[in-house]
């Protein structure tokens, strides 16, 4: 079977099942693909340089693997070898980072029980100095949270170290002010007047058991097959707080109303 970058990982799987675990060998969070439900959920919806992306490697890293179980790409591929020593390379930041008094948060554990640590990550950041830097510890770079803090003033780096570890260091650039207040939800009567403005003309989708990060994905995918004077209703665990910033860099707005702690509606639209 010929590929290229923008294969969707599902046909891949179809094609050779064994897809799986070469790519759980980039990141552990692919491993979620064995559940079949999972699967039908994610793969469908994430191409070979999108998965490259999340796992944190250049797209022709994912590619090499791919090879390595008989897949062919065509000659237009786009594709260079890339060496051992490139794959977990430090992200390219123009600026210099100070790092003198580095502060450690591990996020795995709350990933690990399904808890966006977007609050905890902001909590942190409110408690340290302009000259502190955060080095935060997770399994995948978190780029819609470095898209909202480089809105912010922040600078930031990461680095692999190894597969499936991924160490994102933050930092206040200098002369740039403190605004890392949390975001505040829209009034409930917005939430009524967009609901009843757009009713019979909401489509539902239901995120709340899935994990993470497909609630995420699954939300981009869908918010970008509405149709002109559609939106989106969504029923989801918690106001996704990663999702928001990009969403707004999408051109979309929306609303949000909190049923119980577990139990937050969302309207997304534009």
């Amino acid at each position: 079977m010929k590929i290229s970058s923008k294969t969707k990982i599902s046909k891949l799987i179809d094609h050779n099942p064994e897809t799986i675990e070469v790519i759980s060998e980039i990141n552990k969070h692919f491993k979620k693909l064995k559940n079949p439900f999972l699967r039908k959920a994610l793969a469908p919806r994430v191409t070979v340089a999108e998965a490259a992306k999340i796992g944190g490697v250049p797209v022709c890293v994912m590619i090499d693997k791919l090879r390595s179980i008989g897949f062919e790409t065509s000659d237009d591929c786009g594709c260079e070898a890339v060496s051992p020593k490139e794959k977990y390379k430090l992200t390219e930041n123009k600026t210099e980072m100070r790092k003198k008094n580095i502060v450690e948060l591990d996020v795995r554990p709350s990933l690990e029980k399904g808890i966006d640590p977007f609050n905890e990550i902001m909590s942190q950041l409110k408690k340290m100095d302009d000259e502190d830097t955060l080095k935060i510890i997770n399994t995948f770079e978190p780029i819609p949270l470095l898209n909202l803090l480089k809105e912010k003033g922040y600078v930031y780096e990461t680095e692999r170290p190894e597969q499936g570890l991924v160490y994102t260091y933050l930092e206040k650039a200098e002369g740039e002010k403190d605004q890392t207040e949390e975001r505040t939800e829209k009034p409930e009567l917005l939430f009524e007047e967009i609901e009843k403005q757009y009713s019979g003309h909401l489509k539902e989708i239901d995120v709340r058991d899935l994990e993470m990060p497909l609630p995420m994905v699954t939300i981009l995918e869908e918010v970008e097959k509405l149709s002109e004077g559609q939106g989106l209703y969504v029923h989801h665990k918690r106001l996704p707080q990663y999702l928001l910033p990009e969403l707004e860099n999408r051109g979309f707005k929306w609303v949000s109303k909190e049923e119980d702690k577990d139990n937050v509606k969302l309207i997304i639209f534009k």
